[in-house]
């Protein structure tokens, strides 16, 4: 796992679970949570979670949540929660709102797929342009299926069905997708910290194929040649985690190397994304 982070964790409260970090909330917000101390602790500037149950606790956050969504404090409510858990492989500790993880800083996983049709120079990288409706990024670039982890489904999972809502890609062909390892986003944005996993797949498609949008979550679809695609990600006309999800593909793949200017230009987009320091692989800048 590779790292694309801009944290500074001197203007956040870290959020506990007994002793062990799971989060982090910026400290003007913090001081929010004080309207449910049945609900946290405030040791030494920080915050705890009261001991309960993975239902207690869920259902607890669930109403923190919706009080702060009232407030203005989370916006875009999705109506979709995520595991959170203190570690990988850990239990599960509650199911949170997905609008509501940028406040709590915790981390998310989320499956992508770098979808291409031909090879050599013939290659070509399938992508999706964000709905103009969709609560982040709306309009921007994007990997031809990127979507965040659920509750109750595991990275595979959520690849697999997104690949039938979002580009139509059945069932039979998207199984044939090849992991190709995760990268690791923890940069600061409006809302709080956005933490999260890219776990990343490869799926060579057919000559013919022609993806589909079925959840209006895409406004259109591109095929653009490597180079094409990377000046783009420059000009950040795409989202920060979808262009380094790019950036890597075309390390990998060979297509241009980590000396080129083009690549060089689009990880500086990243940077200026409010990225310090951006580490893909073979390419490391900071």
């Amino acid at each position: 796992m590779r790292a694309a982070r801009n944290f500074r964790a001197q203007g956040f409260a870290r959020f506990d679970v007994g002793f062990e970090a799971i989060g982090w909330i910026r400290r003007d917000l913090a001081a929010l949570l004080r309207s449910w101390p049945e609900v946290f602790e405030f040791p030494e500037g920080n915050i705890r979670l009261r001991p309960a149950t993975e239902a207690d606790l869920s259902a607890s956050l669930a109403k923190v949540a919706q009080g702060l969504a009232r407030d203005g404090a989370i916006r875009g409510w999705r109506g979709e929660t995520y595991a959170i858990r203190a570690n990988d492989g850990a239990a599960v500790l509650f199911h949170l709102e997905r609008a509501a993880m940028h406040f709590f800083g915790l981390t998310s996983s989320a499956a992508h797929l770098n979808g291409y049709t031909g090879e050599g120079s013939k290659l070509r990288i399938l992508i999706a342009r964000r709905a103009a409706m969709k609560a982040i990024d709306p309009g921007m670039l994007d990997n031809l299926v990127a979507g965040g982890v659920p509750s109750g489904e595991d990275a595979w999972q959520t690849l697999l069905r997104e690949c039938g809502e979002e580009a139509g890609i059945a069932p039979t062909l998207a199984e044939k997708a090849r992991p190709a390892g995760a990268l690791r986003v923890c940069r600061e944005v409006p809302g709080g910290l956005h933490s999260e996993i890219l776990f990343i797949h490869d799926l060579p498609l057919p000559a013919d194929f022609a993806p589909r949008n079925t959840d209006g979550e895409v406004s259109e679809f591109l095929s653009l040649d490597p180079e094409t695609l990377i000046e783009r990600i420059a000009r950040g006309e795409m989202t920060v985690e979808a262009g380094l999800v790019a950036v890597d593909f075309a390390l990998r793949h060979g297509l241009l190397r980590d000396t080129d200017p083009a690549i060089g230009a689009a990880v500086a987009h990243c940077l200026d994304a409010s990225i310090d320091a951006v580490s893909v692989y073979g390419i490391v800048l900071s």
